[in-house]
Order: C-alpha cells, then sequence, then structure tokens
C-alpha cells in the first residue's frame, strides 16, 4: 500500500534515529509537506520535525526528572519559551512554530514568536518562565534573558543537557557554554542563580 508523504516523512524521521535513513528522498518527501518544506535547513521545518520525534530523544527518566523539579510552578502563571510540542506544566506557550505549538496539549495559550527578539508581554506578566533545551539555539541569548527578567516576576527554570547535543541537532546549535559558563552569564544579567544537576541534566533556578 503507497503511503502518503507525510506518513513516508515520518517513517523516514524514526529511521533517521538509527543512522538509516536516505536524506536525498527525505528532502524530496518534505517539500510535499506543508510543514516540513525546506526540510532540514529552514530553521521552522526542521524544529517542526524533531517536535515529532521528541518522545524518542528525550528519554521516559530525563522527561519525569524535568516534570519533577518542574512541578512547583504548577500554581502559577508559566511562560514556556521555545515550548515546541510539549510543556512540563501548564503554560502560555511561546514558539516560532505554529504546527509545534499545535500539538501542544500543555499550553493554555500559544503565541507564535522569535527569541531574537523582545517579547510580545508587558513587564512583570508572568510568575515563572520555563527555558527546556532552548539557550543553545538562540544566538542573543543576553537580549533573550534580559527580556525574560522584564517580563518575570518570580523565577526562571532554565534546563540543559549535560551531554553534548547530538549529532543531528548540532547543526542548528549556536553556542555551548559550560555549567559555570551559564551561571555567570545568568548572573550578569542580574540572576541569583541555584545550579544543581539531575538525571545527565543540568538546572539553572533563577530569582531576580
Amino acid at each position: 500500500m503507497k503511503l502518503d508523504p507525510e506518513t513516508e516523512f515520518f517513517n523516514g524521521l524514526i529511521e533517521l534515529q538509527y543512522g538509516q535513513e536516505d536524506l536525498g528522498k527525505m528532502k524530496k518527501l518534505a517539500s510535499g509537506v506543508s510543514w516540513a518544506k525546506g526540510w532540514p535547513s529552514d530553521n521552522v521545518s526542521f524544529w517542526n520535525a524533531e517536535a515529532f520525534m521528541w518522545g524518542h530523544k528525550v528519554s521516559a527518566e530525563k522527561r519525569k526528572a524535568i516534570t519533577t523539579e518542574l512541578k512547583f510552578l504548577e500554581n502559577g502563571e508559566n511562560l514556556d519559551l521555545g515550548c515546541g510540542a510539549y510543556s512540563y506544566v501548564k503554560s502560555v506557550g511561546f514558539d516560532f512554530s505554529a504546527k509545534m505549538l499545535q500539538g501542544n496539549d500543555n499550553c493554555v495559550k500559544k503565541v507564535v514568536g522569535d527569541l531574537e527578539k523582545e517579547l510580545p508581554f508587558g513587564a512583570g506578566s508572568f510568575d515563572s518562565v520555563t527555558l527546556v533545551f532552548v539557550l543553545n539555539y538562540v544566538n542573543n541569548y543576553l537580549g533573550l534573558l534580559r527580556e525574560i527578567k522584564r517580563v518575570l516576576n518570580g523565577t526562571l527554570m532554565v534546563v540543559l543537557s549535560q551531554n553534548k547535543v547530538n549529532d543531528w541537532q548540532k547543526q542548528k546549535e549556536v553556542n555551548s557554554f559550560p555549567s559555570s559558563k551559564w551561571v555567570s552569564i545568568l548572573e550578569s544579567v542580574g540572576f541569583f542563580v541555584n545550579f544543581y544537576e539531575k538525571e545527565g541534566l543540568w538546572f539553572f533556578k533563577c530569582s531576580k
């Protein structure tokens, strides 16, 4: 039975994790899928596809660890920046991909925007902000952190992987610093930082 281009593309994404993909064929298939056109060079199309692979790339242990560490944010209004297709707590979700936001069931509101620009929210709008596996992919991270400080009225939680970004996602990575460097960066913007590690993850709990 002949599969539709989207299903074939999804199958290729799964094979990609095992080094069995045919990139030429996948690029051709992507051209026939509205949300994947230009994959993998186009940033939005690339992350649309990565959102589909979220469950394959992040282990159940890491998902549980993140959920546990962010649970204390549940009673306030959280802004999840670069949330993609999944947020660990109920949030206002912000991402440049409408397709990824579409599949995020933990968003009480979905906002399409660019993390490299000013955030479209007023000062002190949120009780908390979360950045989960995001900062490695932001060029203007200092500008973003200043914007977060402006819209924040509580706690910023940053989560990064202790391990290097995988080879496939590395093509989109724009910075990679040790945890001590990230602490210094966060402090330079004016945050007080409590850093700790758990399940191969770095957690930065930041307050103004």
